[in-house]
């Protein structure tokens, strides 16, 4: 059963090499701690020199599975200016991304605690095919994809931040211009934004323990609504530990053939662990039970993320940013 389940997941892939569609719709168990990969908006919340790199492999021991690695790095200028640069490689079976998103946000405060920022990025997408992962019936590489091009899209994403010391909002629309095309065997179908709602805070019982609570929705209004409802207990803001549960809303689902029902309703549930090991380095690692049809027979996914301060932080902000 499990050669069966690979050979159809691997056959999704190879047999749409006429009708290749790029996924870039980012998904993360640790969203609460990657903010800028889903909103512009974010960059500077720190107010400091923040990188951070995430590693996420989905179905584990699928081939060509679903493998994410995002680096990326924000800053604080000065008079309310803010900086991010984003790289990202996507992999799922022979079809690849990469992409380079560069964003700016200008915050500002609107009450003795709050602050505002809007925040627009803008970069490149890089589609191609890893031809050597494809070959004909005898084993040879495909004439067809041999000359497949690879393209060149581009993308501009856009947000909203609100944040107080103890509570985020915001909200993000990815991908604004259309990357519709249809060139040679590789079409990239992504003429649909993809909006994300973003909310969390931070709930203190004393100066040692406190609560997380956090959600994600995400959505393009033509796929099932995704939902993230996280709670995270934290132990002298350098522990954090909790669970996340990941389920999806079908209503958007009812224009396609009812032979997909079994792929409507899928959900996880994901343990999350982050760990400050320095203080001014964070590690994190989260770990997705699949609750779908593949999960009988493939283990779930995995993401592991490290957050690291460029500057020394010599002094305790009287606001922290947890976030």
């Amino acid at each position: 059963m499990k050669r069966i389940l690979t050979l159809l997941v691997l056959a999704s892939v190879f047999c749409s090499i006429s009708k290749v569609q790029a996924q870039v719709i980012p998904q993360f168990s640790q969203y609460m701690f990657n903010g800028l990969y889903v909103n512009p908006a974010y960059a500077g919340y720190k107010e400091e020199l923040y990188a951070h790199l995430m590693f996420r492999q989905q179905w584990i021991g699928v081939p060509g599975a679903p493998q994410t690695v995002m680096l990326g790095v924000d800053g604080q200028l000065s008079g309310g200016s803010n900086l991010g640069l984003i790289y990202a490689n996507d992999r799922i079976g022979a079809m690849r991304t990469n992409s380079v998103m560069l964003s700016y946000a200008f915050r500002f405060p609107v009450s003795e605690q709050g602050r505002l920022a809007f925040g627009l990025s803008a970069g490149a997408l890089h589609y191609g095919l890893d031809k050597t992962q494809i070959n004909d019936q005898n084993g040879e590489p495909d004439p067809y994809l041999v000359q497949a091009e690879n393209l060149w899209r581009p993308q501009v994403d856009a947000g909203i931040y609100f944040d107080t010391p103890n509570f985020y909002a915001g909200f993000s629309v990815m991908s604004l211009i259309s990357n519709t095309t249809k060139d040679g065997p590789i079409q990239i179908m992504r003429d649909n934004p993809t909006y994300f709602l973003t909310v969390g805070g931070m709930l203190k019982f004393n100066e040692k323990w406190a609560l997380a609570p956090s959600t994600l929705l995400k959505t393009d209004l033509k796929t099932p609504l995704s939902i993230d409802l996280t709670a995270m207990g934290v132990y002298g803001e350098t522990i954090w530990l909790g669970l996340s549960y990941r389920t999806g809303l079908n209503f958007t689902f009812k224009d396609l053939d009812p032979s997909s029902e079994s792929l409507r309703q899928t959900s996880a549930l994901v343990i999350i662990a982050e760990i400050y090991l320095l203080q001014n380095l964070r590690v994190g690692a989260a770990y997705d039970l699949d609750f779908n049809n593949l999960s009988t027979d493939f283990n779930g996914g995995i993401e592991v993320s490290l957050g690291y301060y460029l500057q020394k932080r010599e002094r305790r902000y009287v606001t922290p940013r947890y976030f």
